[in-house]
């Protein structure tokens, strides 16, 4: 996927002109990482903000927005809301600027003491955001301001299945031999005549790199431009997919630690967790593999994301 092009400077300034005014001076940069969705850092004075467009024109960032308040009132630590637009003229998507969250992504961390303990506080937050109710299944409609936050699918079953190939296994084949497609096929099976699950705010991209730190202080989340109805073990299940990605060490049970002081969970948690990775990896796995993407077999990404499934299965 190629990075979007920078939006209008013309209009850019003239947002800002009207959000700050001319007391002090603005200038902004876009930030290197976000490819389908621009990003701007802004410095005004000593404060630093960041501006996010929306990926799509139909998008309303209102709807995240009320997100950042409600959880702000929740005690989570996420950016606050500075301004939000549905609709800027000029740029010709809806518009929003937060705050800063302080310090450096968790994955810059090279101290696994150190992650440990950020993470453990993360994890405290993350049990408040996955108690928050969502109408449905998958992506959420950036829409309006409507809560519950109203997804994609109506059904888990809708959610569980999409992006899987059919017929079954189409180019899994040529990626996993016979007893892990047996065993994906059985794991999507059970799941999906297992009783009705109720949907649950998910994060949807939780690993160290929206975990925030300055020194050895947790500041707080970012990035929720992955927001989804889900599961309740989602966001577990896809911090352990990619746990030990970026540290050696394994940080999962100090997550578990710092989400069990909010929710606690139930006896069989990890094989829960366990399903749950594998799940979020075959899903990113049909995403790359079919439309519009239709990565290559031997893409490196799609190779390294089938060992990893792998894994799982085989428990490590």
């Amino acid at each position: 996927m190629s990075r979007k092009a920078d939006i209008d400077r013309s209009a850019t300034d003239a947002l800002l002109r009207r959000v700050f005014g001319p007391s002090l001076p603005v200038t902004y940069q876009r930030t290197p990482d976000g490819v389908s969705t621009q990003v701007y850092r802004i410095w005004r004075g000593p404060e630093i903000f960041y501006l996010r467009i929306a990926e799509e024109a139909g998008e309303n960032l209102e709807t995240e927005a009320e997100l950042h308040r409600r959880l702000r009132d929740a005690g989570v630590p996420v950016a606050d809301i500075v301004h939000v637009e549905p609709f800027t003229t000029g740029i010709g998507r809806s518009t929003m600027i937060t705050t800063e969250i302080p310090g450096v992504s968790l994955a810059e961390i090279t101290d696994p003491v150190l992650a440990a303990s950020i993470v453990e506080q993360a994890g405290a937050d993350l049990a408040v955001i996955n108690q928050i109710p969502v109408d449905g299944f998958g992506f959420v409609r950036r829409r309006d301001r409507r809560w519950p936050l109203p997804a994609e699918y109506p059904r888990y079953e809708d959610f569980l299945v999409s992006f899987l190939p059919r017929p079954w296994p189409g180019p899994l084949a040529a990626l996993f031999d016979d007893g892990d497609l047996a065993a994906l096929e059985d794991l999507i099976e059970r799941e999906r005549t297992s009783p009705p699950t109720a949907a649950v705010l998910s994060h949807g991209d939780f690993d160290l790199t929206p975990i925030f730190c300055a020194g050895d202080r947790y500041t707080g989340l970012i990035d929720f431009g992955e927001i989804r109805g889900a599961e309740p073990f989602f966001d577990l299940g896809h911090f352990h997919l990619h746990d030990q990605e970026t540290l050696p060490s394994v940080l999962l049970p100090a997550l578990l630690r710092g989400y069990q002081r909010v929710e606690p969970l139930p006896a069989d948690h990890q094989e829960a967790i366990r399903g749950s990775a594998i799940r979020s990896g075959l899903r990113q796995l049909c995403r790359w593999l079919g439309p519009p993407r239709h990565y290559p077999l031997d893409n490196r990404a799609v190779v390294g994301r089938a060992r990893r499934i792998s894994e799982l299965i085989a428990g490590h």
